[in-house]
């Protein structure tokens, strides 16, 4: 494709490249490159892409995307007001729009997202369609699956993606939108058909400041221009903003609703909810419920624990009914999703204590999974947890409070630590977790921390380890290094065993 095609929606400040000249593929790291790339010099949080031009020229690139002019590049520029959403439109035109040829539906808030991705997938399939999920575990489209690198990946490799769905038949994406890949342009020039909204608890504040800016960033999904996100109404061939699918039993929620105008089905407990449950039973490791929607009632039974996979599983119903996906789909899809891997997920052992671990790393998402242990469990709960390093300091010590308070037995450790000393953000978190009160151990080791738990349990028990789920690597001063806690629970287990 000639360059003055792929730039033909983004307006350049000054350039020198020839618009003639033939681009073979898009690509933000210059270790990527190959010949006939356009190299998108996009400012990181830890690196600048202007310092790696040269790099990228002497690996094939045929021209530079730049925010600012760099003199002597010895490679074309073209210099614009923001790369990151020249990037994002140069993507979607290099692989000709693809979100407007499928059905794509965006799922943001601070906690859920996976799951409700998960299980809407679940009654997408159940309803025939052929799908693709883009999120926090993992990127599959129709057979390839993918470990996930973000929640959000960059522009090119989503509009990648999506394009890969067209050339294999997908008809239906789901795709998390988290507050960065919103913030940082990564979905700009996509169109959604659905956007849904879980929830909103202070997380990421270390990007967005405060509260009223973080939801900001989560409303400018739903917006029809005048946001971030290119809707139908800015975009020649678009088809409106996306339908609206909103939790109101969250305080943003109805905030959000009351601007959505009449494209939204609300999801909750109310009873003015459009999507709600009622009849709710939760036994063990199954959720029951009578589901209402505005096409009639059906009985439903999930195979997930806990009020918050109540309302998981309403987001996705909510998003299948704005999708007109018929009722006993939407019942047979729930029923029979499986679990997600590192959300709320049991370690299954022949030891006489239950072990789950969780992705929860912020405090709502730790209280509610601390609920939900609490509910399941005869005997004692023993929390392992921590805090990430270089984010969000402010929710160390009420995270180790809250910890202190709803454990029988907490174990302090590391989570990913980044470049931030791990023996300080432990501090910081321990004068929450003294002052509650409660019973607590400390570990600067990861694996040291399990195997305590591990060796403290006993029948009837539950061990919750949060933080990491999913994830099979920790990441410090370092680097990453191989790091997975179901694998550690297995070894601890079998070496008390042997």
């Amino acid at each position: 494709m000639k360059l003055s095609r792929v730039m033909k929606e983004t307006p350049v400040l000054r350039q020198d490249a020839e618009g003639s000249l033939e681009v073979t593929g898009l690509a933000y790291d210059s270790r990527r490159v190959r010949d006939g790339v356009l190299f998108f010099a996009i400012d990181g949080f830890k690196a600048d892409g202007h310092d790696f031009i040269g790099a990228a020229g002497d690996a094939g690139a045929v021209a530079a995307v730049t925010g600012r002019w760099v003199e002597d590049a010895r490679l074309p520029q073209l210099q614009v007001t923001d790369v990151r959403r020249a990037m994002a439109s140069a993507a979607a035109v290099f692989y000709n729009h693809p979100s407007r040829r499928l059905t794509l539906v965006g799922v943001t808030g601070t906690n859920g997202k996976t799951t409700t991705t998960f299980l809407l997938d679940s009654i997408m399939r159940a309803a025939g369609r052929r799908t693709g999920i883009i999120g926090g575990v993992e990127y599959r489209i129709g057979a390839h699956t993918e470990a996930a690198t973000r929640t959000t990946p960059e522009a090119v490799d989503s509009q990648r993606m999506l394009a890969r769905a067209l050339e294999q038949d997908v008809d239906s994406v789901v795709m998390e939108v988290s507050s960065h890949g919103i913030e940082l342009c990564r979905i700009e020039a996509m169109e959604f058909d659905v956007a849904v909204f879980t929830n909103l608890s202070p997380d990421h504040l270390d990007l967005h400041g405060d509260m009223e800016h973080y939801f900001a960033s989560k409303r400018r999904l739903f917006a029809a221009g005048g946001g971030q996100v290119i809707t139908g109404e800015t975009a020649a061939g678009g088809h409106g903003r996306p339908i609206a699918v909103i939790n109101t039993d969250d305080g943003y929620g109805r905030r959000l609703a009351a601007g959505t105008g009449e494209d939204t089905v609300t999801f909750g407990l109310g009873e003015d909810a459009m999507v709600r449950a009622t009849d709710m039973e939760y036994s063990g490791w199954e959720t029951s419920f009578t589901l209402v929607t505005p096409a009639g009632r059906a009985a439903v039974t999930v195979k997930l624990p806990g009020r918050f996979n109540l309302h998981n599983s309403l987001a996705a119903a909510a998003a299948a009914t704005a999708l007109d996906i018929p009722l006993p789909h939407i019942a047979g899809g729930l029923a029979r999703a499986e679990g997600v891997p590192g959300r709320f997920q049991q370690v299954r052992t022949d030891a006489p204590f239950r072990v789950i671990i969780d992705y929860a790393h912020n405090v709502a998402g730790l209280t509610v999974a601390l609920e939900t242990a609490r509910r399941i469990t005869p005997g004692r709960l023993i929390a392992v947890f921590g805090c990430p390093g270089e984010r969000d300091r402010e929710k160390r010590p009420v995270m180790g409070a809250v910890t202190g308070e709803m454990s029988d037995l907490a174990i302090l450790t590391t989570d990913d630590c980044y470049g931030e000393d791990p023996g300080t953000i432990l501090d910081e978190v321990e004068a929450g977790l003294a002052s509650s009160g409660g019973q607590y151990q400390r570990y600067l080791d990861r694996r040291r921390a399990i195997e305590a738990a591990v060796g403290s349990a006993g029948p009837g028990d539950t061990i919750l380890i949060a933080g990491k789920g999913h994830e099979q690597r920790q990441i410090m001063a370092d680097g990453p290094r191989p790091f997975s806690d179901r694998s550690v629970v297995l070894a601890a287990i079998a070496h008390g065993n042997s």
